[in-house]
Protein backbone atom coordinates (compact mmCIF):
# COMPACT_ATOMS: atom_id res chain seq x y z
CA UNK A 1 0.00 0.00 0.00
CA UNK A 2 1.48 3.75 -0.81
CA UNK A 3 1.69 6.42 1.80
CA UNK A 4 -1.80 8.03 2.40
CA UNK A 5 -2.25 11.83 1.93
CA UNK A 6 -2.78 12.54 5.46
CA UNK A 7 -5.89 15.12 6.94
CA UNK A 8 -6.56 15.99 10.23
CA UNK A 9 -10.22 15.29 9.71
CA UNK A 10 -11.83 12.62 6.94
CA UNK A 11 -15.36 12.82 6.21
CA UNK A 12 -17.36 10.35 4.43
CA UNK A 13 -20.31 11.70 2.79
CA UNK A 14 -21.47 15.14 2.78
CA UNK A 15 -24.83 15.20 4.04
CA UNK A 16 -26.27 17.95 6.57
CA UNK A 17 -23.69 16.16 9.48
CA UNK A 18 -20.45 16.11 7.62
CA UNK A 19 -20.46 19.30 5.56
CA UNK A 20 -21.27 21.26 8.71
CA UNK A 21 -18.64 19.54 10.52
CA UNK A 22 -16.17 20.20 7.86
CA UNK A 23 -16.65 23.35 7.27
CA UNK A 24 -16.25 24.11 10.72
CA UNK A 25 -13.30 22.29 11.55
CA UNK A 26 -11.60 23.64 7.85
CA UNK A 27 -12.16 27.12 9.16
CA UNK A 28 -10.79 26.13 12.61
CA UNK A 29 -7.45 25.67 10.82
CA UNK A 30 -7.65 21.68 10.83
CA UNK A 31 -6.56 19.99 7.19
CA UNK A 32 -9.86 18.63 5.88
CA UNK A 33 -11.32 16.57 3.53
CA UNK A 34 -14.98 15.34 2.17
CA UNK A 35 -15.25 12.17 0.00
CA UNK A 36 -18.73 12.28 -1.69
CA UNK A 37 -19.95 9.33 -3.64
CA UNK A 38 -23.05 11.87 -5.73
CA UNK A 39 -24.98 14.09 -4.19
CA UNK A 40 -23.09 17.65 -2.88
CA UNK A 41 -24.56 18.51 0.37
CA UNK A 42 -26.27 15.65 1.18
CA UNK A 43 -29.58 13.81 0.12
CA UNK A 44 -31.93 16.26 1.38
CA UNK A 45 -31.34 19.32 -0.78
CA UNK A 46 -30.43 17.09 -4.03
CA UNK A 47 -33.33 14.48 -4.05
CA UNK A 48 -35.53 14.76 -0.71
CA UNK A 49 -36.31 17.38 1.54
CA UNK A 50 -35.71 20.59 -0.57
CA UNK A 51 -36.98 19.08 -3.98
CA UNK A 52 -39.95 17.15 -2.74
CA UNK A 53 -41.16 20.42 -0.82
CA UNK A 54 -40.46 22.48 -3.98
CA UNK A 55 -42.83 19.93 -6.53
CA UNK A 56 -45.20 19.73 -3.33
CA UNK A 57 -45.87 23.67 -3.65
CA UNK A 58 -46.59 23.33 -7.13
CA UNK A 59 -48.82 20.35 -6.42
CA UNK A 60 -50.12 22.95 -3.77
CA UNK A 61 -50.59 25.99 -6.71
CA UNK A 62 -52.25 23.43 -9.04
CA UNK A 63 -54.74 22.53 -6.02
CA UNK A 64 -55.63 26.16 -5.33
CA UNK A 65 -56.52 26.86 -9.03
CA UNK A 66 -58.99 23.84 -9.25
CA UNK A 67 -60.84 25.03 -6.30
CA UNK A 68 -60.39 28.45 -7.16
CA UNK A 69 -64.34 29.15 -7.82
CA UNK A 70 -64.93 28.68 -4.31
CA UNK A 71 -63.32 32.08 -3.36
CA UNK A 72 -65.22 33.89 -6.18
CA UNK A 73 -62.62 33.22 -8.97
CA UNK A 74 -63.44 32.39 -12.61
CA UNK A 75 -60.12 30.56 -14.26
CA UNK A 76 -59.90 29.32 -17.36
CA UNK A 77 -58.87 25.33 -18.51
CA UNK A 78 -55.99 24.51 -16.18
CA UNK A 79 -53.17 22.04 -17.57
CA UNK A 80 -50.16 21.06 -15.80
CA UNK A 81 -46.92 21.15 -17.43
CA UNK A 82 -45.05 18.65 -15.49
CA UNK A 83 -41.87 19.19 -17.30
CA UNK A 84 -42.10 22.67 -16.44
CA UNK A 85 -42.12 22.10 -12.96
CA UNK A 86 -39.49 19.61 -13.08
CA UNK A 87 -37.15 22.32 -14.26
CA UNK A 88 -38.69 24.77 -11.67
CA UNK A 89 -37.33 21.85 -8.65
CA UNK A 90 -33.81 21.57 -11.13
CA UNK A 91 -33.06 25.19 -10.91
CA UNK A 92 -33.68 25.05 -7.08
CA UNK A 93 -31.26 22.08 -6.95
CA UNK A 94 -28.77 23.43 -8.67
CA UNK A 95 -28.83 26.64 -7.04
CA UNK A 96 -28.22 24.61 -3.63
CA UNK A 97 -25.76 22.84 -5.17
CA UNK A 98 -23.60 26.15 -6.38
CA UNK A 99 -23.82 27.69 -2.78
CA UNK A 100 -22.60 24.28 -1.02
CA UNK A 101 -19.56 24.66 -3.37
CA UNK A 102 -18.68 28.25 -2.86
CA UNK A 103 -18.85 26.80 1.14
CA UNK A 104 -16.34 24.16 0.50
CA UNK A 105 -14.23 27.05 -1.38
CA UNK A 106 -14.71 29.05 1.24
CA UNK A 107 -14.10 27.04 4.21
CA UNK A 108 -11.11 25.18 2.79
CA UNK A 109 -12.29 21.86 2.85
CA UNK A 110 -11.62 19.58 0.44
CA UNK A 111 -14.45 18.03 -1.29
CA UNK A 112 -13.15 15.39 -3.29
CA UNK A 113 -15.70 13.47 -5.55
CA UNK A 114 -15.24 9.71 -5.61
CA UNK A 115 -16.20 6.63 -4.24
CA UNK A 116 -14.95 5.54 -0.64
CA UNK A 117 -13.93 2.24 0.34
CA UNK A 118 -12.05 1.57 4.30
CA UNK A 119 -8.58 -0.57 3.27
CA UNK A 120 -7.23 0.03 6.61
CA UNK A 121 -8.41 1.57 10.08
CA UNK A 122 -9.18 5.45 9.18
CA UNK A 123 -7.60 4.83 5.66
CA UNK A 124 -9.89 5.39 2.58
CA UNK A 125 -9.09 4.47 -1.02
CA UNK A 126 -11.23 6.45 -3.60
CA UNK A 127 -12.25 5.64 -6.68
CA UNK A 128 -12.99 9.13 -8.10
CA UNK A 129 -15.39 10.11 -10.54
CA UNK A 130 -13.43 11.66 -13.18
CA UNK A 131 -10.75 8.72 -12.96
CA UNK A 132 -7.80 7.41 -11.15
CA UNK A 133 -8.12 7.05 -6.82
CA UNK A 134 -6.13 8.42 -3.70
CA UNK A 135 -5.83 7.12 -0.99
CA UNK A 136 -6.31 8.64 2.20
CA UNK A 137 -5.99 8.99 6.05
CA UNK A 138 -7.51 11.30 8.74
CA UNK A 139 -6.40 11.75 12.33
CA UNK A 140 -10.08 11.65 13.31
CA UNK A 141 -12.84 10.30 11.16
CA UNK A 142 -16.29 10.62 10.41
CA UNK A 143 -18.96 8.51 8.35
CA UNK A 144 -21.68 10.34 7.33
CA UNK A 145 -23.20 8.10 4.26
CA UNK A 146 -26.82 8.17 5.02
CA UNK A 147 -29.53 5.63 3.37
CA UNK A 148 -30.96 4.64 0.32
CA UNK A 149 -34.59 3.50 -0.37
CA UNK A 150 -35.72 -0.39 0.45
CA UNK A 151 -37.38 -2.54 -2.43
CA UNK A 152 -38.84 -5.20 -0.68
CA UNK A 153 -38.48 -8.49 -1.42
CA UNK A 154 -41.53 -8.86 -3.38
CA UNK A 155 -42.04 -11.22 -5.96
CA UNK A 156 -42.08 -9.35 -9.23
CA UNK A 157 -41.24 -5.72 -7.97
CA UNK A 158 -37.56 -5.16 -8.89
CA UNK A 159 -38.41 -6.75 -12.25
CA UNK A 160 -41.32 -4.49 -12.47
CA UNK A 161 -38.48 -1.15 -12.45
CA UNK A 162 -40.34 0.89 -9.61
CA UNK A 163 -39.94 4.36 -8.82
CA UNK A 164 -38.23 5.62 -5.81
CA UNK A 165 -38.96 9.25 -4.38
CA UNK A 166 -36.07 9.76 -6.55
CA UNK A 167 -37.51 9.05 -9.81
CA UNK A 168 -40.92 9.99 -8.54
CA UNK A 169 -39.52 13.88 -8.36
CA UNK A 170 -37.98 13.22 -11.66
CA UNK A 171 -41.35 12.52 -13.72
CA UNK A 172 -42.37 15.02 -16.89
CA UNK A 173 -45.68 13.76 -17.21
CA UNK A 174 -48.40 13.07 -14.84
CA UNK A 175 -48.91 9.01 -14.48
CA UNK A 176 -52.00 8.27 -15.22
CA UNK A 177 -52.87 6.00 -12.43
CA UNK A 178 -50.15 6.05 -9.58
CA UNK A 179 -49.95 2.92 -7.11
CA UNK A 180 -47.89 3.84 -3.92
CA UNK A 181 -46.44 1.32 -1.82
CA UNK A 182 -46.00 2.10 1.38
CA UNK A 183 -48.12 4.90 3.88
CA UNK A 184 -45.84 6.92 5.41
CA UNK A 185 -44.34 10.16 5.40
CA UNK A 186 -42.17 10.11 1.72
CA UNK A 187 -45.60 7.78 0.05
CA UNK A 188 -48.33 10.49 1.25
CA UNK A 189 -46.69 13.51 0.61
CA UNK A 190 -45.79 12.58 -3.33
CA UNK A 191 -49.25 10.62 -3.54
CA UNK A 192 -50.84 13.85 -2.97
CA UNK A 193 -49.10 15.80 -4.92
CA UNK A 194 -49.82 13.62 -7.59
CA UNK A 195 -53.49 13.43 -7.03
CA UNK A 196 -53.31 17.02 -7.14
CA UNK A 197 -51.21 17.23 -10.63
CA UNK A 198 -54.11 14.85 -11.91
CA UNK A 199 -53.01 10.99 -11.43
CA UNK A 200 -55.64 8.49 -9.80
CA UNK A 201 -53.82 7.27 -6.54
CA UNK A 202 -53.60 4.24 -5.00
CA UNK A 203 -51.73 3.96 -1.50
CA UNK A 204 -50.86 0.14 -0.49
CA UNK A 205 -49.81 0.14 3.41
CA UNK A 206 -48.65 -3.31 5.26
CA UNK A 207 -49.74 -2.10 8.37
CA UNK A 208 -52.72 -1.41 10.27
CA UNK A 209 -53.01 2.44 9.68
CA UNK A 210 -50.85 4.78 7.87
CA UNK A 211 -48.12 6.71 9.31
CA UNK A 212 -47.67 3.84 11.50
CA UNK A 213 -45.31 6.27 14.37
CA UNK A 214 -47.68 8.58 14.93
CA UNK A 215 -51.25 8.22 17.31
CA UNK A 216 -54.36 6.29 15.89
CA UNK A 217 -56.61 9.21 15.74
CA UNK A 218 -53.84 11.43 13.84
CA UNK A 219 -53.13 8.59 11.30
CA UNK A 220 -57.16 8.40 10.93
CA UNK A 221 -57.60 12.18 10.21
CA UNK A 222 -54.75 11.89 7.72
CA UNK A 223 -56.41 9.05 5.76
CA UNK A 224 -59.77 10.82 5.70
CA UNK A 225 -58.41 13.95 4.25
CA UNK A 226 -56.54 12.12 1.78
CA UNK A 227 -59.70 10.66 0.95
CA UNK A 228 -61.66 13.30 0.62
CA UNK A 229 -59.03 14.81 -2.29
CA UNK A 230 -60.31 11.37 -3.92
CA UNK A 231 -57.05 9.42 -3.32
CA UNK A 232 -57.87 5.31 -2.69
CA UNK A 233 -56.01 4.05 0.73
CA UNK A 234 -55.84 0.27 1.58
CA UNK A 235 -54.44 -0.72 5.26
CA UNK A 236 -53.69 -3.71 6.60
CA UNK A 237 -52.64 -4.84 2.81
CA UNK A 238 -50.16 -7.31 2.05
CA UNK A 239 -48.48 -7.27 -2.20
CA UNK A 240 -48.42 -10.97 -3.14
CA UNK A 241 -47.05 -10.46 -6.26
CA UNK A 242 -46.33 -7.76 -9.11
CA UNK A 243 -46.93 -8.02 -13.34
CA UNK A 244 -45.72 -5.43 -15.73
CA UNK A 245 -43.08 -2.37 -15.85
CA UNK A 246 -43.39 0.83 -13.98
CA UNK A 247 -43.48 3.78 -16.72
CA UNK A 248 -46.02 1.34 -18.73
CA UNK A 249 -48.40 -0.76 -17.28
CA UNK A 250 -48.55 -2.58 -13.73
CA UNK A 251 -50.67 -4.82 -11.88
CA UNK A 252 -50.63 -5.70 -7.78
CA UNK A 253 -52.01 -8.68 -6.14
CA UNK A 254 -52.96 -7.40 -2.60
CA UNK A 255 -54.76 -9.57 0.25
CA UNK A 256 -56.71 -7.57 2.10
CA UNK A 257 -58.97 -7.96 4.80
CA UNK A 258 -62.22 -8.58 1.78
CA UNK A 259 -60.16 -11.07 0.19
CA UNK A 260 -56.98 -10.74 -2.62
CA UNK A 261 -57.80 -7.86 -4.93
CA UNK A 262 -56.04 -6.97 -8.22
CA UNK A 263 -54.93 -3.59 -9.02
CA UNK A 264 -54.13 -2.12 -12.26
CA UNK A 265 -52.19 1.21 -12.73
CA UNK A 266 -49.73 2.80 -14.98
CA UNK A 267 -46.55 3.72 -12.66
CA UNK A 268 -45.68 2.31 -9.38
CA UNK A 269 -43.82 4.01 -6.35
CA UNK A 270 -41.88 2.43 -3.57
CA UNK A 271 -41.65 4.60 -0.53
CA UNK A 272 -41.19 1.62 1.85
CA UNK A 273 -38.28 2.19 4.31
CA UNK A 274 -34.90 3.02 4.30
CA UNK A 275 -31.54 1.02 4.63
CA UNK A 276 -28.21 1.83 5.39
CA UNK A 277 -25.15 2.24 3.01
CA UNK A 278 -22.95 0.67 5.04
CA UNK A 279 -22.79 -2.35 2.57
CA UNK A 280 -19.78 -2.64 0.57
CA UNK A 281 -17.30 0.25 1.86
CA UNK A 282 -15.77 -1.83 3.97
CA UNK A 283 -16.02 -1.02 7.44
CA UNK A 284 -14.87 -4.02 8.53
CA UNK A 285 -11.36 -3.23 7.84
CA UNK A 286 -11.95 -0.03 9.85
CA UNK A 287 -12.97 -1.88 12.98
CA UNK A 288 -16.33 -0.23 12.17
CA UNK A 289 -18.97 -2.70 14.02
CA UNK A 290 -22.89 -2.54 12.76
CA UNK A 291 -26.41 -3.93 13.92
CA UNK A 292 -28.39 -6.56 12.58
CA UNK A 293 -29.80 -3.80 10.50
CA UNK A 294 -26.72 -2.57 8.73
CA UNK A 295 -26.83 0.69 10.89
CA UNK A 296 -23.28 1.49 12.75
CA UNK A 297 -23.26 1.13 15.93
CA UNK A 298 -22.33 4.19 18.14
CA UNK A 299 -22.67 5.34 21.88
CA UNK A 300 -24.36 8.67 23.18
CA UNK A 301 -21.06 10.20 22.00
CA UNK A 302 -21.73 9.05 18.69
CA UNK A 303 -18.44 6.88 18.48
CA UNK A 304 -17.90 3.44 17.10
CA UNK A 305 -15.85 0.75 17.93
CA UNK A 306 -13.23 2.47 16.32
CA UNK A 307 -11.00 4.23 17.88
CA UNK A 308 -11.13 8.12 16.66
CA UNK A 309 -13.75 7.22 14.08
CA UNK A 310 -17.64 8.38 15.01
CA UNK A 311 -20.55 8.10 12.62
CA UNK A 312 -23.91 10.59 12.22
CA UNK A 313 -26.78 10.89 10.66
CA UNK A 314 -29.24 7.84 9.28
CA UNK A 315 -26.55 5.53 8.86
CA UNK A 316 -26.29 5.23 12.76
CA UNK A 317 -29.34 4.85 13.39
CA UNK A 318 -30.63 8.53 14.32
CA UNK A 319 -34.23 9.82 13.18
CA UNK A 320 -34.51 10.12 9.40
CA UNK A 321 -34.34 14.19 9.79
CA UNK A 322 -31.96 16.67 8.46
CA UNK A 323 -31.74 18.48 11.38
CA UNK A 324 -31.11 15.62 13.64
CA UNK A 325 -28.14 14.61 11.57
Amino acid sequence: MSQPEQFDILVLGSGAGGKLLAWHMAREGRRTAVVERRWIGGSCPNINCMPSKNEIWSAKVAHLVHQAAQFGLVTGPVAIDMATVRQRKRAMVDAQIAAHVQHYKTSGAALIMGTGRFVAPKTLEVCLNDGGTRLLAGDQVFLNVGTHATIPSIPGLEAARPLTHIEALELDYVPPHLLVLGGGYVGLELAQAYRRFGSRVTVIEHGPQLMRREDPDVAAEVQWLLSEEGIQVLVAAEMLHVHGRSGAEVSLAVRTSAGVQHLEGSDLLVAAGRIPNTAGIGLEAAGVKVDERGYIRVNERLETSATAVWALGECAGSPQFTKVS
